[in-house]
């Protein structure tokens, strides 16, 4: 075993002979020093180092193999304290074992501002855990490869980042976790999960925070809660089983939430978050792919919301309240299921369902409002409630059998047009109000 020790100028360098278990300890107590630990083709090497001051360095390198020569598991273990500010960690343990059993675990606690930690490990059964507490500046990088990692990331201040990628850059995991808690102004988290069974939760707390999550494999779940002013989340899921689902919840001014799925068994929200409560908002969601489902619900003013699901099994549940808003949601082919609700001023509402055994309920509030249905196959039935001034309804089935429902209050000037191009069609319009307009063609 190797240890480096340099203190300003001073190096000292000590040698020890190879062992089945190798163990070191540094303690420095000073600014501008540098501490560098080496256990390279070692067995159950641990590593433990402590700073305090500024502008100090840590570094440890750590590899291993399955199984010792007395048939111990292979673990590498390091922990890196260091206390004051501008403070550099980096940690690289490989692992070339196979199963649990080969454990690489690094935990990094850093206190000050202008820190950065960096992790690398490979192998199986990984563990990192970096906290990062101070007023800015802060960065906690962690990278990946192999099955069944593990990293949990707690930073707060000003202008963090956290780079969290598992797999590293796209190559095949299995069964890793993210939790990253990010607390404070200006912050930035990146999550790459790419592989199976992946998990990643993500909280971000503050004004003008950006999460960006992108998973690729199969039986992946992420879970996303957000609050603060002028944020954003993205989150991309792509996959060809089961598994995939987002749940979000994000609270704030001027916010912005953006997801992509593609696989099957898509889940969005599920009877929990998605919530976005604020003004300004925007949300996309698009789902492709089997038994997709949306739930969730927008408050504020100046909302835009866009939903897009396509093939087999979906069902959108979208609230939206405010001023201003506008909603388009459009799901295409086979048992699609839409209910939504919007209730403000200026709003407009464009849902187009082409498949079969489509389902629509709107129920829509305010002046000035427009909205837009187009069904096409299958067994189309819509009901509409609407209340304002000078609102337009235009309805449209091209089914044997459909059912159109219009019920328009709460003012004067209103339009609604139903166009049903089937036999046996069913169209009903109620209005209540003076100037009011009604159409069915059938």
């Amino acid at each position: 075993m190797r240890i480096k020790l340099m203190a300003g100028a001073a190096l000292a360098l000590v040698m020890a002979s190879p062992a089945f278990a190798n163990t070191s300890h540094v303690t420095q107590n000073n600014s501008s020093q540098t501490a560098i630990v080496d256990q390279a083709s070692g067995k159950r090497g641990s590593s433990h180092i402590d700073q305090a001051g500024t502008g100090n360095s840590a570094t440890v390198e750590q590899s291993d193999t399955a199984v010792s020569s007395f048939g111990a598991p292979a673990r590498n273990s390091s922990d890196i304290d260091q206390d004051g500010t501008s403070h550099l960690a980096n940690v690289e343990q490989f692992n070339t074992g196979a199963g649990a059993a080969t454990v690489n675990t690094s935990a990094i606690n850093q206190t000050g501002s202008d820190a950065d930690a960096y992790v690398f490990q490979s192998g199986t059964g990984n563990s990192s855990g970096i906290t990062q507490g101070a007023s800015g500046a802060e960065l906690a990088s962690v990278l990946q490869t192999g099955s069944n990692n593990n990293a949990v990331i707690d930073q707060t201040g000003t202008d963090g980042a956290v780079y969290v990628d598992q797999g590293y850059s796209s190559g095949n995991s299995q069964g890793s976790s993210a939790d990253v808690d990010q607390t404070g102004t200006d912050g930035l988290i990146f999550v790459d999960q790419s592989g199976n069974s992946h998990l990643a939760i993500v909280t971000q707390g503050g004004v003008n925070n950006e999460l960006d999550l992108d998973q690729s494999g199969d039986n992946n779940i992420a879970n996303s809660s957000q609050s603060g002013m002028d944020s954003l989340v993205q989150i991309s899921q792509i996959g060809t089983a089961l598994g995939s689902s987002v749940f979000v919840q994000q609270t704030g001014n001027s916010t912005g939430f953006f997801s992509f799925q593609n696989g099957s068994g898509n889940v969005i929200g599920q009877g929990g978050p998605f919530v976005q409560s604020s003004s300004g908002s925007t949300v996309g969601l698009d789902q492709v792919g089997t038994g997709n489902l949306i739930n969730g619900s927008q408050s504020g003013s100046g909302n835009l919301l866009t939903v897009n699901q396509q093939n087999l099994g979906q069902l959108a549940t979208v609230n939206q309240s405010g001023t201003g808003n506008k909603m388009d949601v459009r799901q295409s082919a086979a048992a699609n299921q839409a209910n939504l609700t919007q209730s403000g001023s200026n709003n407009e509402l464009f849902l187009v369902q082409a498949g079969s055994i489509n389902f629509s309920t709107v129920l829509q509030s305010g002046s000035g409002n427009d909205l837009f249905i187009d069904q096409f196959g299958g067994d189309n039935e819509v009901s509409v409630n609407q209340s304002g001034t000078n609102g337009l309804i235009d309805i449209n089935q091209n089914t044997s059998g459909a059912y159109a429902e219009v019920n328009q209050s709460g003012g004067a000037g209103n339009q609604a047009f139903i166009s049903q191009g089937s036999t046996d069609a069913i169209a009903i319009i109620t209005q209540v109000g003076a100037n009011n307009y009604a159409s069915i063609n059938q």
